[in-house]
């Protein structure tokens, strides 16, 4: 993903307030709430040389709805019905029903792709090969090992400083650290807390921050014990986030109280995080039928940083309060495959740190999007109004009830805000992106 960001442009930059700003867009007018007529940019080309125009976004929007293509972010624009060209640089672009966050999700979700290269190669090679129009094109790829991209001198916008950047594969995280401090490299991610210290005393690199991600322990609500509302809320009074947060993330984390992020527009900020309380997680699962505990699996994807210690501190503190937890491990496309077929218990998985609330708040709670393990008429109902409903205040007060319901009924057991730490060089300056990946087009030399 990282390499896309810095090879591919969207119609707008997403804010941290999740507004836009222009990006191969240079002017946009809403026509009516279903309705933008959006202008681009004069000017702008491909990697390859070819115009950038409205028949290109055109093409880029009908491909993610190719079934061929199994695009990962149909559902995220299912609200776009038409796109009509209107000139060169001009089109229409409408949707089924008021769609409050639309631009905001052209921005985040829709690279602009080249038609004719693509109709040319086809996309297998596409795949392989990909030419887009942002600040950096491939030069080599190495399945594996690394990604070689230049800078394309004919960008539209501020040119970014360095004119190679290579993508290098390290999935060791001591050797990532190993080679930052050597010099081997510039700029790393998925740093472990007690890693972080040898890279500060090497004087050779800092640490920079933003809000990553927000793992979360999820629940197959439809299968005992957890189809009792009781047993979940048992789960959320089991684990103490405090400690984790001291431990494993220098109390950098934030505690969530609910689903909702609460860095993100429309949170619920007057809830509390579920308190650390084994005795009323004891009391509840007898309560429910349960005196002596139950006994659970807990699943978690192995390529997620820091994924170990912290399913070992949770199923931990589960077991303290009678839920006596299985590890299960699982690689990413075993985990993804079980995921969709229900066969989790319980499992640990996380959702990007955004501000704009549909950008995961419908595809996980609305069981009409994807059935993820937990299905409630009224959260169907919210959050198809929470999409529709034009005015921000508005917007606020309907998902403010949504995470007040799901704060009770708990699909989930709420954990925390993570930051994504990167190391850099004293070379180089960078502050890292929101998202977690490297977006390179930022980084430039450190006076």
């Amino acid at each position: 993903m990282s390499v896309c960001y810095n090879i591919h442009d969207t119609l707008f930059f997403p804010q941290e307030d999740a507004s836009i700003k222009p990006a191969l867009a240079e002017k946009w007018e809403k026509l009516d709430d279903m309705t933008w007529k959006i202008t681009l940019r004069k000017g702008v080309t491909f990697h390859n040389g070819e115009p950038l125009n409205a028949k290109a976004v055109k093409f880029s929007l009908d491909r993610v709805f190719d079934p061929e293509i199994k695009c990962p972010h149909k559902g995220k624009l299912s609200a776009f019905k038409e796109i009509k060209v209107l000139d060169e640089l001009s089109f229409e672009i409408k949707t089924a029903k008021p769609f409050a966050p639309g631009l905001y999700m052209l921005g985040i979700y829709l690279p602009i792709v080249p038609p004719d290269y693509i109709k040319k190669v086809g996309n297998t090679k596409y795949n392989t090969n990909p030419v887009g129009c942002g600040p950096y094109k491939l030069a080599k790829w190495v399945r594996g090992e690394s990604v070689i991209l230049e800078r394309y001198e004919n960008y539209y916008g501020p040119k970014p400083y360095y004119s190679k950047v290579v993508f290098k594969t390290v999935p060791e995280a001591t050797s990532r650290v190993a080679a930052l401090v050597t010099g081997e490299v510039d700029v790393i991610s998925g740093i472990a807390v007690h890693q972080r210290k040898n890279i500060l005393e090497s004087g050779k690199a800092y640490l920079t921050s933003q809000m990553g991600v927000m793992p979360y322990l999820g629940i197959n609500t439809y299968e005992p014990p957890f189809d009792d509302v009781r047993v979940r809320q048992a789960v959320n009074y089991a684990i103490n986030r405090e400690l984790i947060n001291k431990a494993l993330f220098n109390g950098k984390a934030i505690l969530c109280n609910g689903p909702i992020s609460p860095r993100t527009f429309g949170h619920a900020p007057d809830l509390k995080p579920y308190a650390f309380d084994p005795a009323k997680a004891k009391a509840l699962l007898k309560e429910a039928g349960y005196p002596n505990g139950i006994e659970v699996r807990l699943a978690y994807p192995t390529y997620m940083s820091q994924i170990q210690e912290q399913v070992e501190a949770i199923a931990a503190n589960l077991t303290e309060s009678g839920i006596k937890a299985k590890l299960e491990p699982f690689e990413r496309a075993v985990m993804w495959q079980r995921y969709k077929g229900k066969k989790h218990q319980l499992y640990v998985y996380w959702w990007d740190d955004a501000p704009e609330p549909d950008r995961y708040m419908y595809s996980l709670f609305n069981s009409k999007s994807r059935d993820y393990y937990y299905k409630n008429e009224t959260i169907d109902v919210l959050l198809d109004l929470g999409r529709t409903i034009i005015d921000r205040t508005e917007r606020a007060k309907v998902y403010n009830e949504i995470d007040r319901i799901l704060y009770k009924d708990c699909p989930w057991a709420y954990l925390y805000v993570i930051p994504e730490v990167f190391g850099v060089s004293n070379k180089v300056f960078y502050k890292g992106d929101r998202d977690g990946f490297m977006n390179m087009r930022w980084a430039k030399p450190k006076n």
